[in-house]
């Protein structure tokens, strides 16, 4: 059976197919396009018209690749923005009328079940307990537990394109700027983590999507994007320091250039970097496991599990 997950989200659109065989998902063709549906989202609460266009430019694109395929089934999922924006029925419906797809749209805890579901797959091989971080265009997501059940989640509204949006009117941002930044994920890691309790000699960090793929793949200058070079490997907090202060000393267009960072993800980065670097200060991790595996992975297993797609997530 061959399937395709696509991943509407805050900064990209991300598009699976994969065979599935005997509870087996072999990957068969991965794209991931930066649209940035997102733009202005957090200040307008609306859909931006050249963002819709661009994304649904993009979605057309996949349905022919799609199309290519002998498909059973199009599972299409829509994340932080389609949440926020008051005009987001408006995009569901195009989408709809022109591509027959319905998009479901993930809360925050759908968005933290569903990439835990994929790491208990793609990272069985651990003892440990793990610490999941997905950071988002929009909204980042922490989920606590192991290869046997999840034990906490919170989706926070903190992520790369708001925090670029709401703070960095200077390019590159000015240091106090920076600590303000720092400050505020803080600030929001206190208080809605404090129920969050572990031994971090126990507990593996493992992040997840395009900021933490992106910080390898620029560690390793990758001029073409190998996720065999990336899932399941490590990146240290040094390296995550070093990579920062690289981005801080380059502007825009010189950040453009450095091999394995998109073009469009090099004004989101620094934001993306810093809820990273919190993260991993705040709970003592000097090492995190970088996969490449998220939402679009979960969906498909999900479906792998239930035969179907649930009308409501179960608790995590």
């Amino acid at each position: 059976m061959k399937l395709a997950s696509i991943d509407i989200g805050t900064n990209s659109v991300l598009l699976l197919i994969a065979e599935l065989d005997k509870r087996r998902l072999t990957p068969i063709r991965s794209e991931v396009s930066i649209t940035r549906l997102g733009q202005g989202v957090d200040k307008t609460q609306r859909l931006h018209p050249e963002a819709v266009e661009r994304t649904v430019a993009i979605l057309s694109d996949y349905a022919e690749i799609c199309s290519q395929h002998d498909l059973s089934h199009i599972i299409v999922a829509g994340t932080s923005a389609l949440r926020d924006a008051a005009n987001g029925e408006a995009f569901l419906r195009r989408v709809k009328d022109s591509l027959g797809w319905d998009i479901r749209i993930l809360t925050g805890e759908d968005e933290a079940s569903l990439t835990f579901t994929a790491t208990q797959y793609e990272f069985n091989h651990l003892e440990e307990h793990y610490l999941v971080l997905d950071i988002g265009g929009g909204s980042t997501e922490f989920m606590y537990g192991d290869n046997h059940a999840c034990r906490f989640f919170k989706s926070l509204n903190i992520g790369s394109v708001r925090f670029t949006e709401q703070y960095f009117t200077q390019d590159p941002p000015a240091r106090d700027i920076l600590q303000q930044v720092r400050k505020r994920i803080r600030h929001e890691m206190s208080s809605h983590l404090q129920s969050l309790s572990f031994d971090v000699k126990d507990t593996v960090l493992i992040g997840v999507a395009g900021t933490v793929t992106t910080l390898l793949a620029v560690e390793k200058q990758m001029a073409q994007y190998d996720p065999a070079q990336i899932h399941r490997q490590p990146l240290m907090r040094s390296q995550v320091e070093h990579l920062l202060e690289e981005f801080l000393s380059r502007t825009l267009e010189e950040r453009k250039q450095l091999p394995g960072l998109q073009p469009g993800r090099a004004d989101v980065i620094i934001a993306g970097t810093l809820i990273l670097l919190e993260t991993m200060q705040v709970f003592g991790f000097d090492k995190l496991l970088v996969s490449d595996r998220g939402t679009r992975y979960g969906l498909l297993y999900e479906y792998m599990q239930s035969g179907d797609i649930p009308e409501h997530q179960p608790e995590c």
